[in-house]
């Protein structure tokens, strides 16, 4: 995250000074929107790319219902996304709250697992979890910064919620 920078002209005698908040593009977009649909957009990547590679795995017929899935809920994600990039509120509200959530209970699930390598005798079945646990871990950490991200001022300033 990157801190606000104060100009000399910035400030009045006996005021505080006024932030400025770092943007990007055209619109301005706060740099803080940017990097929370970035790291949505790389999670919702990275989702989509164990589930195809999960479903190439499995030998057995029958996945076009799995594939159909994967479509819907990637198109509903990209609108939920655009909708957020382009300033939409209710979707800043909702991708704010959802990361948060899922990403703090992605950590938290982390906790049990961190508790069997501790108990389990070196060498135990916890050590088949470990490709699955380093994503999840990476996943809550990415989704909950996205969330916070989305929750500061200049946001909210920026979309007009």
């Amino acid at each position: 995250m990157l801190p606000p920078d104060f100009g000399p002209e910035d400030s009045e005698h006996g005021r505080a000074p006024i932030r400025r908040v770092r943007t990007i593009g055209r619109r301005g977009r706060p740099l803080s929107l940017v990097a929370a649909v970035a790291l949505f957009t790389a999670f919702w990547l990275c989702s989509v790319g164990m589930a195809t590679w999960g479903i190439a795995r499995a030998h057995e017929g029958g996945h076009a219902s799995d594939i159909a899935y994967i479509v819907f809920w990637t198109l509903a994600f990209a609108l939920l996304a655009w909708r957020a990039w382009r300033g939409g509120r209710v979707a800043i509200a909702f991708m704010s709250r959802a990361g948060t959530l899922i990403g703090a209970l992605f950590l938290a699930a982390m906790v049990p697992f961190t508790v069997l390598f501790v108990v389990e005798p070196a060498g135990g079945s916890v050590l088949d979890f470990v490709p699955y646990m380093l994503p999840m871990l990476f996943s809550g950490a990415a989704l909950l910064t996205a969330g916070l991200l989305l929750r500061r001022g200049e946001v909210s300033r920026w979309s007009g919620f």
